[in-house]
């Protein structure tokens, strides 16, 4: 390459950004103005343990670091880790994995969990709500600490998950507010300290020193710098919660002018999130909570994993397709009209109805193009469902799987008492993670979003009030 830059901005330099994510682990490198330059992606590889199933981490790190090596052209300087925030790593004396890394969806034993019950910190402490299986950090910590206390006492540090790859690719040890104020039981974010629960297990002083996700947090070993064929200096950022990370893009990236919108972050997870909302009602039982920007601050939000349920709704059509399966307005009316509906919750995995199972009624044409309709129908309902619960009654801006989606933008901005726009990035995410690597260092991208018109919007309000008695009839019952 010559020295000059090019209009691409493949001459950097560039930010790789690393995303281990419950479904896929993906590598991307984005130019300085937010271009994603060179992306790849693989499933999340899973390993079963004798006492759960866990991520192969080892696995991950290894394609990461192929990835690199086929990227290194693109003159990349950092790294930005990014992951979901219900997992965690325990690092031992001799520097090693004391455990492998937790996979959330399994199910910790009854009798932990129920001890576990007991224990966790309250709501108005946390605003964090009781969650199935492994969603909660904490309980993950608590039953290794409990089903094998010689192991875990000879757990040296705790990473939370981003901070996790980090240390791999950088060797430093490091925590971050996002993933410690992600539904973990970890964190009171009101008081920005580390819970009750942390401290008086001991938690707390095993893990990192505390820093902004924005902060070089190291440079990569020699070891990674042999297997990538990148610079020696180049540098490992602390790293991010992957929501955060998308919100992080909006909030500097958003005109100053103009109050931040709400955001709908879309993917294996549906999270609404509003920021400098009102904490005041959130409803723990429903899956509302306090999670924790970048900047430590306590943000209302609520989720529900719509991508998983669109799978089952549909028979397993990929939510990564973003339900494009020849479906069209006039199917999503038949669907209306003929008063199908998909009810919550298909999942054991929190949402705004834990108590309910899942069921479909009256699809009188059952196909592939109706049961992804269907799908569309319940992620739009559920989303609008969120939204108010965390009452987001101001602009709304789309990023992720939906963003890419048409139909589902419109259904949603059919439902939505405000304006909605979708965001013209590919992900905000990767995005968002990229303008943190250089907080501070330069002005971040403007957001580049588009308005949504309203799809079907008298079909959609009736649809809604008829699914939403139906759901009330289901919870009463």
């Amino acid at each position: 390459m010559t020295g000059r830059r090019d209009p691409q901005g493949r001459n950097g330099p560039n930010c790789a950004v690393f995303d281990v994510g419950k479904s896929f682990a993906k590598l991307s490198v984005v130019a300085p103005g937010g271009a994603i330059l060179a992306e790849r992606r693989i499933p999340t590889p899973q390993l079963n343990t004798p006492h759960y199933a866990a991520i192969d981490t080892d696995a991950i790190l290894a394609w990461a670091l192929k990835q690199l090596a086929a990227f290194a052209d693109l003159n990349i300087d950092r790294i930005m880790p990014v992951a979901h925030g219900a997992a965690c790593a325990f690092i031992d004396e001799a520097g090693q994995l004391a455990a492998p890394v937790q996979d959330y969806e399994f199910a910790i034993p009854q009798p932990y969990a129920d001890d576990y019950a007991q224990t966790r910190p309250a709501f108005e402490e946390t605003l964090s709500p009781a969650l199935p299986r492994g969603l909660n950090l904490g309980a993950q910590i608590w039953w290794f600490s409990r089903r094998d206390p010689a192991a875990f006492a000879r757990v040296r540090h705790i990473l939370t998950y981003p901070q996790y790859w980090a240390w791999r690719l950088g060797g430093a040890m490091a925590c971050e507010v996002t993933s410690l104020g992600c539904h973990s039981d970890l964190w009171s974010p009101r008081e920005a300290r580390f819970s009750s629960l942390a401290r008086a297990e001991g938690w707390a002083d095993r893990f990192g020193p505390v820093r902004p996700a924005w902060e070089t947090a190291g440079t990569i070993s020699a070891a990674v710098a042999r297997a990538t064929g990148l610079k020696p200096g180049t540098r490992v950022h602390v790293g991010v919660h992957d929501s955060n990370a998308a919100l992080a893009a909006l909030l500097s990236g958003w005109p100053a002018d103009r109050e931040p919108p709400a955001l709908l972050s879309t993917g294996t997870w549906f999270i609404a999130m509003a920021p400098g909302g009102s904490l005041d009602g959130l409803q723990a039982g429903r899956d509302c909570l306090g999670a924790v920007d970048v900047f430590g601050r306590p943000l209302p939000c609520a989720r529900f994993m719509g991508g998983r349920a669109f799978e089952i709704i549909t028979g397993g059509t990929p939510a990564m397709s973003g339900g494009h399966l020849d479906v069209d307005t006039h199917t999503l009316s038949d669907v209306m009209h003929d008063a199908a509906l998909a009810l919550p919750s298909f999942l054991d995995a929190g949402g705004p109805y834990p108590g309910l199972r899942g069921e479909i009624r009256g699809l009188k044409n059952d196909t592939p193009q109706t049961r992804t309709a269907l799908g569309l129908l319940y992620q739009a309902l559920l989303s609008t469902t969120c939204l108010d619960m965390i009452q987001s009654g101001r602009d709304l801006l789309i990023e992720g799987v939906a963003a890419k989606n048409p139909l589902l933008c419109g259904l949603i901005a059919a439902l939505h008492d405000g304006p909605v726009y979708c965001n013209a990035a590919t992900s905000a995410v990767t995005t968002g993670a990229a303008a943190l690597a250089r907080y501070g260092e330069a002005l971040p991208p403007r957001v580049l979003h588009r308005r949504v018109r309203p799809l079907l919007m008298p079909d959609m309000q009736a649809y809604r009030r008829l699914w939403t008695s139906a759901v009330t009839e289901a919870v009463a019952a």
